[in-house]
């Protein structure tokens, strides 16, 4: 299990919705076939003097071991579980949510989401039905126009960078094109220089496009990072985590 929540924590970032503000995580894992590994390590070794990730695909092995004994380790705060796989089979998609964070993004952001689903909710007890395929809160917001700020709103974007990111990409009219080709934004993340295994000590900020140059949610996450690093620096890993789980 150490494995397991290493990646999920460290690799996918999740570590920010366990310890700091991310309200929640989603994990994509890609099944790979034996060819598919094989031509990927072949590439990364062309690339070896560029920057580039060792491919981990332990999670496709530890997580129906997890899953034989999460009961065990009952969880009051948080939600953890495997949603679905894509209709063609090569991925599956994991959440790790904080609930009431979660709840609290939806209630303030309401009238958004209101208007996405057509319906009045509870913000608590939509964020309780995630792990239902069937929820139509979900299936609408999923489909709707807005997924990508909704969401973005969820991951814990930044409403700025969340907005900037659906008005560039998503719904920008004509009459804006020319004030997002000269509007600078970035990546959260430089890429990692070399072969990188992802750990405790060097795990990442979260991913997204920054629209600022003294971005207030960038600098909340290395904040949070500084303060996990610190939290993980000489404890057992699997302990410290799995007591924070079940508190």
């Amino acid at each position: 299990m150490t494995e397991l929540f290493d990646n999920i924590l460290f690799w996918e970032g999740a570590a920010y919705t366990l310890w700091g503000s991310k309200p929640l995580t989603m994990i994509i894992i890609t099944h790979y076939t034996t060819e598919e590994l094989a031509q990927f390590e072949k590439d990364q070794d062309l690339k070896a003097s560029k920057n580039c990730y060792i491919v981990d695909t332990s999670m496709v092995e530890n997580w129906p071991r997890w899953e034989q004994v999460c009961a065990k380790f009952p969880m009051k705060r948080y939600l953890l579980f495997r949603s679905h796989d894509s209709e063609d089979g090569r991925y599956s998609f994991i959440y790790f949510v904080d609930i009431l964070k979660t709840a609290t993004v939806i209630q303030n952001n309401y009238d958004l989401f209101a208007r996405a689903v057509g319906f009045d909710f509870h913000p608590l007890e939509v964020v309780l039905e995630l792990p239902n395929r069937d929820s139509l809160f979900w299936k609408e917001v999923e489909d709707s126009i807005d997924s990508s700020l909704l969401w973005g709103l969820l991951f814990g974007f930044g409403r700025q960078n969340v907005y900037g990111f659906h008005w560039r990409y998503c719904d920008c009219p004509p009459a804006c094109e020319h004030f997002f080709q000269n509007f600078p934004n970035h990546f959260s993340n430089p890429w990692p220089v070399g072969r990188v295994r992802i750990t405790h000590k060097n795990f990442e900020l979260p991913t997204f496009a920054t629209f600022s140059d003294e971005d207030e949610q960038l600098e909340e996450y290395k904040k949070e990072q500084a303060k996990i690093r610190e939290i993980y620096r000489n404890g057992d890993r699997l302990e410290i985590t799995l007591k924070k789980l079940t508190s």
